[in-house]
């Protein structure tokens, strides 16, 4: 029976490749019964919303450009930017995200170092990634505190780190603008977790500590810091899609 199967989708997948780009209300559904994707597109909606809505836009904002570099990190997310639109309403917004297509693009190259919000929302847009991400925010509170590193803790790091899409997580540099103390928990984790001697700062910060922050420690690696998660999202109708060149 299984080589029914694989006969199967082998053909589908090769009348896919012959028939050309789905149509982008096809990719959309794809993306959107996705975990990791249907939550990415979502934040762009949202996110994204001033510059799909209203008049023209003359630049992209932020939080525009983070929810479009998680979409376009999704294999589904990166169909929508091929995809064929049917109607007027998805060619006009196709054509609005274009103010954001070279920010995006820089930064979904290996070698670019994002943000540690934007890596996490990379990650988060992965099920596999997010999945080792709530681990380590739910084993690691001791440590985000200063209290100690649990081999649960420990355990959770390595297997957060192993992640393709936890890449980013590794290079990641603090922007100043977490919602919780990054730095502090980076000292954190290299005390408890990795017993290096680092001088802490005992200035306490107003940020939220539970939350997570990964660092590779070794010498070839950078300083990398993630972020929490939990952003409340609005679906609607609008479709991603630009060239990339």
């Amino acid at each position: 029976m299984w080589w029914v199967m694989m006969s199967v989708t082998a053909i589908v997948g090769a009348a896919a490749e012959f028939r050309g780009p789905a149509s982008c209300e096809e990719a959309r559904l794809k993306c959107a019964y996705r975990v990791g994707c249907g939550m990415a597109l979502q934040n762009y909606m949202v996110g994204c919303s001033a510059v799909l809505q209203g008049p023209e836009p003359t630049y992209c904002p932020e939080v525009c450009q983070h929810a479009l570099i998680a979409l376009t990190s999704t294999e589904e997310g990166k169909d929508l930017m091929t995809c064929q639109c049917s109607d007027d309403f998805c060619e006009d917004a196709k054509g609005r995200v274009e103010v954001c297509r070279p920010q995006v693009v820089t930064a979904n190259r290996n070698e670019t170092i994002v943000s540690c919000r934007v890596a996490q929302w990379i990650c988060s847009a992965d099920a596999l990634c997010s999945t080792a991400l709530d681990y380590y925010n739910r084993f690691c509170r001791s440590m985000f505190h200063g209290k100690k590193c649990t081999h649960r803790c420990l355990n959770s790091i390595s297997i957060l780190r192993r992640q393709e899409k936890a890449a980013k997580l590794k290079t990641c540099k603090c922007d100043g603008h977490e919602e919780y103390d990054c730095p502090r928990i980076q000292n954190n984790m290299a005390r408890l977790c990795f017993h290096k001697k680092i001088h802490e700062d005992t200035t306490e910060s107003a940020g939220d500590i539970e939350t997570n922050v990964i660092r590779d420690f070794s010498p070839s690696v950078g300083t990398s810091c993630g972020l929490r998660t939990g952003v409340t999202f609005l679906f609607a109708a609008y479709i991603l899609t630009f060239a990339v060149t």
